[in-house]
């Protein structure tokens, strides 16, 4: 509704230059009237291509998320990933009951089958990049992991660049289109004083979008 909103309010905006344009060139002369003109005929046909462009992106997120859909029916997740649209981008949230074990990095078998589904979007469509974000609950690390991962950022990190290593390495995608990029408990989802809400807490969450140029 947003995206059909916004290209509506772009017509009406370029309609309204027409109109004031004849209203404030009623007393110019033919010159000055014909380079007015001009330049109101360039600033319609930017905003028409910003338009078709941003449509096009559009549509091409919403094929992203179907064909993400359709993947998911053949695997036993589909019902546990969380696949969302906003703007330009298309986002799949992975919980906890999917992710890691605890206090580990190491990307489980039940994971797979949604990062296999995400990775062939990621394939039909190269001009799309890949962000994958680590989240956590604001539990402290354990003492025997603390070394190595001194804060929840740490352990964050590390498991969004585990995700991208096997998108990368055993998926076989391009290592330049991905980032990796740590929340730690910073953004949750959810209240942190319930196991509940501390699940929710813990996920992955993998973003695509289009890159502008």
């Amino acid at each position: 509704m947003m995206d059909l909103s916004f290209a509506k309010a772009a017509r009406n905006g370029a309609l309204l230059l027409v109109l004031v344009a004849i209203f404030a060139m009623a007393g110019c002369s033919c010159k000055e009237y014909e380079e007015q003109i001009m330049q109101l005929d360039a600033q319609i046909a930017e905003l028409q291509k910003e338009i078709s462009d941003k449509e096009s992106v559009i549509a091409e997120r919403n094929q992203i998320v179907e064909e993400i859909e359709d993947n998911l029916k053949d695997c036993k997740s589909d019902n546990a990933a969380l696949i969302e649209a906003s703007e330009e981008v298309v986002m799949i949230t992975i919980p906890d009951q999917l992710g890691f074990a605890s206090s580990s990095v190491i990307v489980l078998d039940t994971m797979v089958p949604t990062l296999e589904a995400v990775a062939m979007s990621v394939r039909n469509h190269p001009d799309w990049d890949v962000y994958v974000e680590g989240y956590t609950d604001d539990r402290k690390i354990a003492e025997e992991w603390i070394e190595q991962y001194p804060t929840n950022w740490e352990l964050g990190a590390f498991r969004a660049a585990s995700v991208v290593r096997y998108m990368t390495n055993q998926l076989d995608l391009p290592a330049e289109r991905f980032a990796a990029v740590s929340y730690g408990p910073f953004r949750p989802v959810a209240d942190n004083d319930t196991p509940e809400g501390r699940s929710a807490n813990r996920m992955v969450r993998v973003v695509m979008h289009r890159p502008q140029h």
